[in-house]
């Protein structure tokens, strides 16, 4: 396989993280004009992203053959979380491709409650609902506007949540057209990737167990066997916002959510946002 990949052959999904980014990489990668990377999210251009590839180069990191590949695709969502991570449609642009860039936003209420139940879930760090970095990547416009200073409008794509859900269909086709790939090929089901759960009591009881350093003492397979028993028995419940934190979050996000509609046309009035 040839490593020599053009620079204007690399797609991106760049988020926003828990807006069906997995759900979306799946569906395209099986395209045969797509060579996905070696792994979801690389997060190549990620300095604060745990979960990357440790490559040299960012060609490594795609099997490309240029015979039969018109794109390469990277779903990193850790590019769309500006502050935490700085820069990173400068160093995109500094390292010398030019990327389609795809971009799908959720409804934000929805979106920061599922990102606080996964890092509940899965991270050792534990958030308050309405933490800062969890607002900002709601923040659609503010990162779309970081990689507006090096991209062209016409080279970034912005895609629904709902209409993936509802019509998966109707936004590959989107996508299809907008990396001029052909429509001879659709997915033979929607599989939905990494949905998170709501978060139960047993998550919490969980959460402590493998954290407390006070509970180090306990044997692993006595802590899964109660984690599987707690699972069972503790009923699941899903964080919601209250009315308060609603209001908070409105008035946080509504100047920057209105920008988007007026700068970038998507319309943010069913989420609740209008003038």
């Amino acid at each position: 396989m040839s490593k020599l990949i053009p620079k204007d052959a690399h797609a991106m999904i760049i988020g926003a993280m828990k807006c069906g980014t997995s759900s979306l990489f799946n569906y395209l990668s099986s395209h045969p004009e797509i060579c996905p990377s070696i792994t979801k999210e690389p997060e190549f251009f990620s300095d604060m992203q745990s979960h990357g590839v440790n490559v040299t180069s960012y060609s490594e990191l795609f099997n490309f053959d240029e015979a039969k590949h018109k794109y390469t695709l990277d779903g990193s969502t850790g590019y769309t979380k500006y502050p935490i991570e700085k820069d990173v449609p400068k160093k995109i642009f500094e390292y010398g491709i030019s990327p389609k860039i795809i971009y799908i936003i959720r409804n934000p209420f929805e979106r920061i409650q599922s990102h606080y139940s996964h890092m509940q879930r899965w991270s050792k760090w534990k958030p308050d609902i309405l933490d800062k970095q969890l607002i900002d990547t709601c923040n659609y416009f503010l990162q779309l506007e970081q990689f507006k200073k090096y991209f062209s409008t016409s080279d970034i794509l912005i895609l629904d949540f709902d209409e993936l859900k509802a019509d998966p269909d109707s936004v590959l086709k989107k996508v299809y057209d907008f990396l001029d790939l052909s429509h001879d090929y659709f997915p033979n089901n929607y599989e939905i990737k990494n949905q998170t759960r709501p978060l139960s009591k047993a998550d919490f009881i969980i959460n402590k167990l493998e954290s407390d350093k006070e509970l180090l003492w306990i044997p692993k397979t006595l802590k899964h066997a109660l984690t599987q028993t707690l699972q069972k028995l503790l009923p699941k419940k899903a964080r919601k916002l209250t009315e308060t934190e609603m209001k908070f979050l409105h008035n946080e996000l509504k100047d920057s959510m209105l920008k988007l509609n007026d700068v970038y046309g998507f319309d943010v009035r069913k989420w609740g946002f209008n003038d």
